[in-house]
């Protein structure tokens, strides 16, 4: 049983932490520990103490975390309330300005999330730049234009698999290089690197204009919207491990 109050049933995030390994845990814990100080009790809990850095041990408190700053008011922190994280999904996709249906699968407005922010970073690529994403991609037949071709990459995101991965993984890389100034430890894969090398700028850019026109001055804030990107990577990287594939490769992984 968490330490902290948990929604248990909340099938949209418990599960998966449950599943993740420490590596990919250790970003939620920094964006709650470094980014929500004033507000979190992660530290404050036996199991962090007696367990710290394996972060598996605590899965369930750093649900907890989210949920509670979810909440996104200090009445709710304060109270130890939480809310189910498909509403702090929903919530952030409004602040994206997202067009979405809050009855599809959280997978589904998740990814609406991403393709967002992959939008507004069209903005600031180069023609180049637009070129060799979309050759990474393997969207090479798709024309370079001003308008970012949406279309495209809903059916690369709906298809899943490692492209959808790589393209996820760059995004939340980004976005950490943005908050804290270096990458995530990315495997030393070709294809990772090369659209994380494509992507740091102009997705910082996206964050960067984001965090401009709202206000997330609030520890809510900034936990929540890093965590739900970094999430939504995390539902994919699973999916892959799951059905036996190398996350580095896309490839079998070697019994």
């Amino acid at each position: 049983m968490s330490e902290l109050p948990l929604r248990e049933s909340d099938a949209d995030l418990v599960p998966l932490l449950r599943k993740c390994k420490n590596e990919d845990l250790e970003p939620l814990v920094q964006y709650i520990l470094q980014k929500g100080w004033l507000s979190s009790e992660l530290e404050q809990t036996e199991v962090y103490k007696k367990n710290q850095p394996n972060h598996m041990a605590y899965a369930d408190e750093i649900s907890s975390e989210i949920q509670r700053f979810g909440g996104n008011t200090f009445v709710n922190l304060f109270r130890g309330e939480g809310v189910a994280y498909k509403s702090i999904v929903c919530a952030v996709a409004k602040r994206f300005k997202v067009n979405f249906n809050e009855k599809r699968d959280i997978e589904v407005i998740e990814e609406q999330i991403l393709l967002k922010i992959l939008e507004k970073a069209w903005e600031k690529m180069t023609d180049e730049e637009k070129a060799e994403f979309l050759k990474a991609s393997g969207a090479k037949s798709v024309k370079i234009s001003k308008e970012f071709p949406v279309a495209a990459f809903q059916a690369l995101f709906k298809a899943g698999g490692f492209k959808s991965y790589q393209i996820m993984l760059s995004i939340a890389n980004a976005v950490w290089k943005f908050i804290f100034g270096k990458g995530l430890p990315l495997a030393a894969n070709a294809a990772l690197a090369r659209y994380a090398a494509i992507l740091t700028g102009p997705v910082g850019w996206a964050i960067t204009a984001i965090w401009t026109i709202f206000d997330l001055g609030s520890a809510a804030y900034r936990v929540t919207i890093p965590c739900v990107i970094h999430i939504a990577m995390l539902r994919q990287l699973v999916v892959l491990r799951e059905a036996g594939l190398d996350p580095t490769t896309g490839k079998p992984q070697e019994q």
